[in-house]
C-alpha cells in the first residue's frame, strides 16, 4: 500500500512531470535571454504560455501561443512552439533589472495547467559572452549578413552558425576554424574578426524557405555560448522600366494613323490646294499677254 502515494501523485492533473525546464536563466541588462521547456509527446496543439509570479495559480501570463507552431510576440517577449521537437522557446528581449523574477514554462489543459518555474536573473550589460541583432531579413534572390559580437577571451575559439528553434539540436551550416580566415559552404560563409571581436555570417541567394530561427555560437566545453537571430525572407524587389523615348507615329494603333491621315487630307483640301491655285494664279497674271492700248480688243503684232 505505501506504493499508492506515488502512483497518486503521477495522475495528478497538471504533475509537473508533463513538462520540464531550466531551473534559472541569466541575461544581461539591455540584452535577452531564451528559455527552452518540453512537454511529454500528446500535447502539441495544446497552448503554451510564459508567465511571472512567485506562485503559478496567480501569475501573469506574458505572451501564449495559438495552438499552432506560429511565433507570438507580445512587448519585448516572444513564444514559439516547435512540435515536432515537442519543446517551446521564449525569448525575452531588452532586458532590465526589473525584470528579475520567478516565471513560469506552463501550457493549458482541460483540468489544471501543467507548468515548471524558471528563475530569471539579470546582470550588467558586460556580462553576456555573445550578442546579436535579434531579426534579421532580407530579399528573396537577394542577400543579407548578420553580425554577432563577443567579450575578450573567445577570440581563438571556434565561431558557427546553426539552424533551428532548439539551439541544443540545431544544425551546423558553417563554422570557422578557430582563425580570421573566412569560410564558405553552399550558400553561406563565416569570417571571424578577432580584432574587433565579430563574427559575420553571410547568406546569399535567399529563399523563401530559408525563414527560420539561427544561432550565433561560440564552441566552448560544456554547453555552447549562443544568441539566436529570427530570419525572414521578403519578396523579391519589384523594378518599375522608365520608357526612354517618346512614342513615334509608326507606333501609335491603326485608329490613331488612320485618323491622322484624315486630318492630312483636310488640310490638303482647305489650306494647301487654296495657296496652291493661288500662287498659280499670281504667276499666270505676270506672265499674261500685252494687250494693246487702243480699244477694239484686236491684239497688236510688231512689224516683223
Amino acid at each position: 500500500m505505501w506504493l499508492l502515494p506515488p502512483l497518486l501523485l503521477l495522475l495528478i492533473p497538471g504533475s509537473a512531470a508533463d513538462i520540464t525546464g531550466p531551473e534559472e536563466a541569466r541575461g544581461p541588462e539591455r540584452g535577452s535571454l531564451t528559455v527552452q521547456c518540453r512537454y511529454d509527446r500528446g500535447w502539441e496543439t495544446h497552448v503554451k504560455f510564459w508567465c511571472r509570479g512567485a506562485e503559478f495559480r496567480k501569475c501573469t501570463i506574458l505572451v501564449r501561443t495559438t495552438g499552432s507552431e506560429q511565433q507570438v510576440k507580445k512587448d519585448r517577449v516572444s513564444i514559439r512552439d516547435n512540435q515536432k521537437s515537442s519543446t517551446f522557446t521564449v525569448t525575452m528581449e531588452k532586458l532590465r533589472r526589473e525584470d528579475a523574477d520567478t516565471y513560469w514554462c506552463g501550457f493549458e489543459k482541460n483540468e489544471s495547467n501543467p507548468g515548471v518555474p524558471v528563475r530569471v536573473t539579470v546582470g550588467p550589460g558586460s556580462s553576456a559572452v555573445i550578442t546579436g541583432p535579434g531579426e534579421a531579413r532580407g530579399p528573396e534572390r537577394g542577400s543579407l549578413t548578420v553580425q554577432c559580437r563577443y567579450v575578450p577571451g573567445w577570440e581563438k575559439h571556434v565561431k558557427y552558425w546553426c539552424r533551428g528553434s532548439d539551439f541544443s539540436i540545431c544544425r551546423t551550416l558553417v563554422r570557422t576554424a578557430g582563425s580570421e580566415q573566412e569560410v564558405t559552404r553552399n550558400r553561406l560563409s563565416i569570417r571571424d574578426n578577432q580584432t574587433s571581436r565579430v563574427f559575420t555570417m553571410t547568406m546569399e541567394k535567399l529563399r523563401r524557405e530559408d525563414a527560420d530561427t539561427y544561432w550565433c555560437m561560440i564552441e566552448r566545453v560544456g554547453s555552447d555560448h549562443g544568441v539566436p537571430v529570427r530570419v525572414t525572407v521578403g519578396p523579391v524587389p519589384v523594378t518599375t522600366e522608365v520608357p526612354t523615348s517618346s512614342p513615334t507615329v509608326s507606333s501609335l494603333h491603326p485608329e490613331g494613323r488612320s485618323l491622322l491621315s484624315s486630318v492630312h487630307f483636310l488640310l490638303l483640301v482647305f489650306l494647301k490646294l487654296p495657296v496652291f491655285l493661288s500662287m498659280l494664279g499670281a504667276v499666270l497674271w505676270v506672265n499674261r499677254p500685252q494687250w494693246g492700248s487702243g480699244g477694239g480688243g484686236t491684239p497688236h503684232y510688231e512689224n516683223q
